[in-house]
Formats: structure tokens, sequence, C-alpha cells
């Protein structure tokens, strides 16, 4: 395999679809989010993207067998008037060089053009290196008509000029502008150094309401908590070996 490749796994129609981008990143917010909205809509596969700028090594199954890194395209068809069809991108992991995430990130534009895709929702974390109990989401976006329309649904839009937002999260939103796409990127806020199923439920909560999906998060919640105790576990164990030891009382162990 010598460049980026996309193989359609099952044909589709699909009516002005929208790409939900959720690929591994900070606090694997966007990850978690994706995945867990193709898992509730019971979204299905049509598409696998293989890159030979993904590491080089293979991924081991539970039966011991093995495959490719890829990234994967799942769709969703509307069964409402006021809903869109929806492409998701999920995946294992995302490109190694700058190079290479500009080569994928345009197969993946190209890919869904063929689909007729004019907006695309990218999901990623804000580090803000601690963890909050109501993670905020903070939001980007191609067009400042959007501000209005994600506003009403508590995404913030205050970020400071001159940050940027990394990989396919960002890419896609400004390679789809020279392709007339619009687009948002939802950041849900989080520690940063640790995986966060609660900013990841922020970020769905939002995403819910402006598609008016019906997603359960139940899940979120469990693994939300889960994260949270192991958290506290580890910060007392590191916070009881930094403790400094007391000196040994020298009478007591003094042999006379």
């Amino acid at each position: 395999m010598k460049d980026t490749e996309i193989h359609i796994t099952k044909e589709v129609s699909l009516k002005n679809p929208i790409l939900i981008e959720g690929l591994p990143g900070l606090g694997f917010v966007g990850k978690l989010a994706a995945e867990h909205m193709v898992k509730e809509l019971k979204a299905q596969k049509f598409a696998e993207l293989f890159s030979p700028d993904f590491p080089p090594q293979v991924i081991i199954e539970k039966d011991s067998t093995v495959r490719m890194f890829r990234n994967e395209f799942y769709y969703w068809k509307a069964s409402g008037k006021e809903q869109n069809d929806l492409i998701f991108l999920i995946g294992d992991t995302q490109g190694l060089t700058p190079q290479s995430q500009f080569n994928i990130c345009s197969n993946v534009l190209d890919f869904v053009e063929n689909y007729k895709t004019k907006m695309i929702i990218t999901l990623g974390g804000f580090g803000v290196g601690h963890l909050s109990k109501n993670p905020q989401v903070f939001g980007a976006v191609t067009n400042k008509q959007m501000i209005r329309d994600f506003k009403k649904y508590g995404v913030v839009f205050d970020n400071k000029s001159g940050q940027g937002i990394g990989a396919a999260a960002g890419l896609l939103l400004g390679l789809g502008l020279s392709r007339g796409m619009k687009g948002i990127c939802l950041m849900g806020e989080t520690h940063g150094s640790y995986i966060d199923p609660k900013a990841a439920k922020s970020v769905i909560e939002v995403v819910k309401q402006y598609l008016k999906l019906s997603i359960k998060l139940d899940d979120l919640d469990k693994k939300a908590q889960e994260t949270e105790e192991i958290i506290s576990r580890v910060e007392q164990m590191q916070k009881t070996q930094s403790m400094p030891q007391m000196p040994k009382d020298e009478s007591s162990t003094y042999i006379r």
C-alpha cells in the first residue's frame, strides 16, 4: 500500500449527510463521544480507511488475530423529518506527520463529498489541566452565523485569538472551507492527561440537541465514575509516596 486508501464495504444512499469526526485526541473526548453515538444509534459501517502514514504496526484482537490500523466510516439514516443523515468517522489513530494529516483529511473530504456532505462536526478535548465536575463545551466555527445556533445549547465561544485546533478536528474544517462545507469543532473541557468520559458526555449533549437525536448516556456516566475513582486512588498514592519520611528515634534502634 503506497497511498491512503478507502475501501467501501457497503453501498449506501444518503441524503445530504453531516460528517461527525471523533478520532483519538486530547482526553480521547472525541473518540469516546463519536463511538458512543455510533453504538447507541446502531450506525452501520460502510467503509474503511487505511494509510501507510498510520503507525507501522498491527493491532492484536481478542481472538489473537491481527489487523492493520484503520479509520472507519459509519452511516445513520434519519428517522424523522427534522433530522439529518449522518456519517461518523472513528478509528484507531491519526496520521503520524503533518503532511500525512493533510493527505488523510483530504481523502476523507473527497470521500464524503461523493455523498453531498455540506456540514462537518468535529469533536475533541479542550485541555484545562484539571478535572471539571460539569465540563463546558467550547466551540470554533467556519461561519459566524453558526455561533448563534450553538450558543443556545451552552457552547462557549470566548476562545483567545491565536489558539489552534490540531489534527483532523481542525484540518477537516479548514480544508472543508474551500469545498463549500461549513463546520464546527466542539471541544469538551478536560484535564488532558486522562481519558475523560464526562467531557465526552458534555459534547454529546450538545450534538444530540442540535441534531435532535435520542441517545442514552448511562454508560458514559458509569465510565466517568470509574475514571474518577481510579484518578482519586492514583493521586492518593502519589501523595503518600511524596510525604517526607519521619527520622527514626536513634534511642530505639541503638544497641547498647
